[in-house]
């Protein structure tokens, strides 16, 4: 990228009030197509709105690379300006710097480590594009991360715990014996007792947790950045007592069950985060093993 190359365009440059939309149906929406929060889309209004990591922008993206108001975007007519607001890392349209510049539609925008373009969208595609993406994103039973997109957003959280030579941890959750829950009940009780394990752990963790479904009755957490090896454990401790105590109940089907636990700490020595994620799973999932061949209901560490 060239960091060295700044363009500031003359107000005079940038907006010509004779342009106007052809279409009034279509929208300006800023969208991340890749970063942290992929596929999240941001509704123009006309006027200036900033863009930074601070809670007081307009637009407000979690990327560590972004500064506080990083930004701002003017939508006016057909034009789409952005502006750098004395960023930390700078401000990139097409790969060049920028102070001041148009963002053609589709041409991208790099603020941090988030890459956004601009789209124009009428508000019938619009539902089907977050139906699909929904659907590409969540569990359908539980609500939370699927697989797929808990992997994904993982590795961009590992490759910044690397990139600041810090700890990183991976919490594997297994439902005990599951699959006499379905046997004895019926699947619509063992849906109903996952989707509640499921909010009962949500109850249990901070919002900045990384929470998903791994497959079947197994649930994965990646904990925030620098934690502590007792401070996870109490965490893990928190759930199971909390699954431990909890009725599960479904007209007058009334019971109780039981969670294991593994996980893994540890700090990063190599820059290859999807191989650390691969390692940081596998050695709690043999914390898990362990947890169940110890009686189950308990929490184990990686020996």
């Amino acid at each position: 990228m060239e960091r060295n190359e700044q363009f500031h365009l003359n107000e005079t440059m940038l907006i010509d009030e004779s342009l106007a939309i052809k279409d009034s149906s279509l929208h300006p929406y800023l969208v991340i197509f890749d970063g942290k929060e992929t596929g999240v889309r941001y509704k123009l209004k006309p006027g200036d709105m900033t863009v930074g990591r601070s809670p007081k922008a307009d637009i407000r993206i979690d990327d560590h690379g972004i500064s506080r108001i990083h930004c701002s975007v003017k939508w006016a007519y057909d034009t789409i300006i952005i502006e750098d607001k004395g960023s930390k890392n700078g401000t990139y349209i097409d790969s060049k710097k920028i102070i001041c510049a148009s963002l053609p539609t589709g041409v991208p925008l790099q603020i941090g480590q988030s890459v956004l373009k601009i789209e124009y969208k009428d508000e019938a595609e619009i539902q089907i594009e977050e139906k699909l993406k929904h659907r590409a994103t969540f569990d359908a039973l539980t609500g939370i991360f699927n697989r797929y997109h808990f992997m994904k957003i993982a590795i961009k959280e590992i490759a910044y715990a690397c990139e600041h030579h810090q700890t990183a941890a991976i919490i594997m959750i297994d439902i005990d014996n599951f699959k006499r829950i379905n046997d004895s009940y019926g699947h619509k009780v063992g849906d109903l007792v996952l989707s509640q394990v499921t909010d009962v752990i949500q109850n249990k963790i901070e919002a900045d947790y990384l929470f998903g479904r791994y497959g079947g009755e197994e649930f994965i957490i990646l904990p925030p950045r620098e934690t502590e090896k007792e401070a996870i454990f109490n965490r893990c401790e928190r759930i199971r007592k909390a699954i431990e105590s909890f009725e599960f109940s479904h007209s007058d089907v009334y019971l109780r069950s039981t969670i294991s636990i593994g996980y893994h700490l540890d700090r990063l020595n190599i820059d290859d985060a999807e191989l650390i994620l691969i390692d940081l799973i596998d050695k709690a999932d043999q914390a898990l093993y362990l947890a169940k061949n110890n009686g189950k209901n308990r929490v184990e560490t990686f020996i």
